[in-house]
């Protein structure tokens, strides 16, 4: 008998945890919003708009008013002078001839005139630094350019 009757307690305990719990849930869910009341709107039509432009300057600031340093002046960005554009001899890659990987040898015309050049050679100042069966870079002083294969 004293079994059933604290299982009857706890019964009415649990099942009033869980109400309470379901009703405040319900009360977030649900609140009850006060009603406003509107009230007359005043309208004056006797007001005045005030115009005054706000002026300042801008100083230039001698010290750093955070670390007390004084800040100086950068210096002028020296402009470097261009290099005038090159103008290239006219050039034309014609192919290459290849005996496996290592040996490539390319058939550039340069003014003109056929010439057989592998990699590292140089011909009326122009060298060729790399390529392979579509293109071809050379280098004319200081300029490196790419060239497309000619297609016949």
């Amino acid at each position: 008998m004293k079994n059933k009757s604290k299982t009857y307690i706890l019964l009415v305990l649990v099942l009033g945890v869980w109400g309470t719990v379901v009703y405040k849930i319900i009360e977030a869910l649900n609140p009850d919003v006060p009603a406003y009341e509107m009230t007359g709107l005043s309208a004056n039509a006797d007001y005045k708009i005030e115009t005054q432009v706000d002026t300042f300057s801008i100083r230039k600031v001698d010290r750093d008013p955070f670390l007390g340093t004084i800040v100086k002046d950068k210096k002028p960005v020296k402009k470097v002078a261009s290099r005038p554009t090159l103008q290239w001899l006219p050039v034309e890659y014609q192919g290459m001839l290849s005996n496996g990987k290592k040996n490539k040898i390319f058939l550039i015309s340069i003014n003109g005139q056929q010439h057989l050049l592998k990699i590292g050679q140089e011909r009326d100042s122009i060298k060729v630094l790399s390529g392979n069966n579509k293109q071809i870079r050379l280098q004319y002083r200081y300029e490196s350019k790419r060239f497309l294969k000619l297609e016949q």
